[in-house]
Parts: C-alpha cells; structure tokens; sequence
C-alpha cells in the first residue's frame, strides 16, 4: 500500500500574515489594501504615514499640501 504525500498541507516560511486592521493610530477599520483601509492607503502613497502606520515629522505640512491637491483635483 502506497501512502500520498499530501504537499499542499505544509506551508513554507514565505508566508504573508495580513493584518485584521488598519495600523494607523486612531483607524479601527478593516484593512483592504496592503494592510490600510482605502483612506489610509491613499495618506500611504503619497508619503503621510509610512508601512507601520506612523506619522512622520512634518506630517502637518505633507496633509495641507495633500488637502490642497485634492481641492483643486475635485
């Protein structure tokens, strides 16, 4: 009698935990994209918070040129 090797069953060490929500300090939504929910994906794209959810030092200056982009965008 011939015993299957049942391959699919053991997971390499490559795998991707994903996160249950979003990183960002006072964010508690589900995460959708690259662990951010769609708002904090956009702030991560354009530089407002890095992989870790933190703001950086001139967070203030980096969100009134962001709101103003998107102003004149809309």
């Amino acid at each position: 009698m011939v015993k299957k090797n049942n391959s699919h069953q053991s997971q390499g060490g490559n795998v991707v935990q994903m996160f249950e929500c979003c990183p960002v300090d006072t964010c508690g939504k589900k995460a959708v994209r690259s662990a951010f929910c769609e708002k904090h994906f956009v702030w991560f794209k354009k530089g407002l918070v890095n992989r870790k959810g933190e703001k950086p030092k001139d967070f203030d200056k980096k969100h009134q040129i962001y709101l103003r982009h998107n102003q004149s965008v809309a």
